[in-house]
């Protein structure tokens, strides 16, 4: 595998949303030699749309994934270039595209090694181990109270604490499994909290676990102007120097109910990654739980998505690639059978 791969020790980062993985991305990304661009969502967005490119050993299916990943990428600055995304690919599957796709926009910036940061690549941790078996991983931890009430407000995800507590339970429970797999040679896991309190010695662990030389311009991240797109909130803080005192806000920001709503859920995993638990045996009644899963949970859902113009914006975009993909499959079909139904044809009239 690694003869078809450009780079074959890249950086993986996880964390779930709002964990401080944007954060991290524009510090790794600040290191001289290591480019990581806003996420890419490759493995969750075209692994299951493969089947309609057919076979990558073919230039032009390879090159027709290369463009539809940058139309989907619109938003990459700078932008990337299908050409190069081709042009550096060197081996016939997905894992090769994607360190394709990844090298030449890291080339591009003048840099050769790269790093991906897309949360819900976490769910593709066994694939993306399969095509990069020297990756690093580095997962960062931050209190699931303080990430919920930022993601809550966030123009994508759960809206209700309850929903939020699990996906942080799961989150951390997938990335168990990483861990378990490929030990701690192969995962970093430190707390948000942690690299707030002390930058450089976190940072300098960091360096050493991916096997860089540390450079103070990684903690000058919020000089970089070039234009992230992430939502208002998230990237006033991306242009400001760490902010040391962002921890404990669910102390002021969440309501004891809210609180509890969480720790039922959640306890557990709080304490074992060494955080406060506010409520002892914090509970729900299995009503309360149905309620706000089929109720109040969709309508905040439904408020939020109205709102999420970006999102919408997106998501018509997939949907343009995968329904011209759709197209291109039938018409591939309907020349087949159309090819198969006139060598019948001639072999029926020899025959006669």
């Amino acid at each position: 595998m690694t003869s078809h791969i450009n780079c074959d020790n890249p950086v993986f980062i996880y964390g779930c949303a709002r964990s401080g993985t944007s954060l991290l991305s524009r510090i790794l990304n600040s290191h001289p030699r290591i480019a990581v661009p806003y996420e890419s969502h490759l493995y969750n967005t075209f692994m299951p749309w493969l089947k309609h490119y057919g076979d990558l050993s073919v230039d032009l299916n390879r090159k027709n994934l290369a463009y539809d990943i940058a139309e989907i990428l619109h938003d990459w600055q700078p932008r990337l270039d299908p050409e190069a995304a081709f042009y550096f690919t060197k081996g016939h599957d997905f894992h090769s595209m994607v360190d394709g796709v990844m090298y030449s926009w890291a080339m591009a910036q003048g840099k050769e090694r790269w790093g991906e940061k897309s949360p819900w690549h976490v769910l593709y941790w066994k694939e993306i181990l399969e095509g990069f078996p020297r990756a690093k991983f580095l997962h960062i931890v931050r209190d699931g109270r303080d990430s919920s009430a930022s993601w809550k407000q966030a123009r994508f995800g759960p809206k209700h604490y309850y929903l939020l507590a699990e996906r942080w339970k799961q989150y951390l429970e997938t990335v168990a499994e990483l861990k378990a797999e490929v030990g701690q040679d192969n995962v970093f896991e430190f707390r948000y909290e942690d690299l707030l309190a002390n930058p450089e010695l976190v940072m300098h662990q960091i360096c050493d676990f991916i096997e860089e030389e540390y450079s103070p311009d990684m903690l000058a991240f919020h000089e970089d102007k070039t234009p992230y797109p992430t939502d208002v909130r998230n990237l006033e803080n991306l242009t400001k120097p760490l902010m040391q005192g962002n921890t404990q806000k669910w102390k002021t920001n969440l309501s004891d109910h809210e609180v509890l709503m969480f720790e039922a859920v959640a306890s557990e995993k709080l304490a074992e990654y060494g955080y406060e638990v506010a409520n002892d045996n914090p509970s729900i009644s299995s009503l309360s739980v149905l309620f706000i899963r089929y109720v109040i949970h969709p309508m905040l859902r439904i408020r939020s998505m109205v709102k999420n113009t970006k999102g919408q914006i997106d998501e018509l975009k997939k949907l343009n690639v995968y329904l011209r993909l759709r197209l291109d499959l039938k018409r591939s079909l309907g020349k087949g059978l159309a090819s198969r139904g006139d060598e019948l044809k001639i072999s029926l009239a020899r025959r006669s």
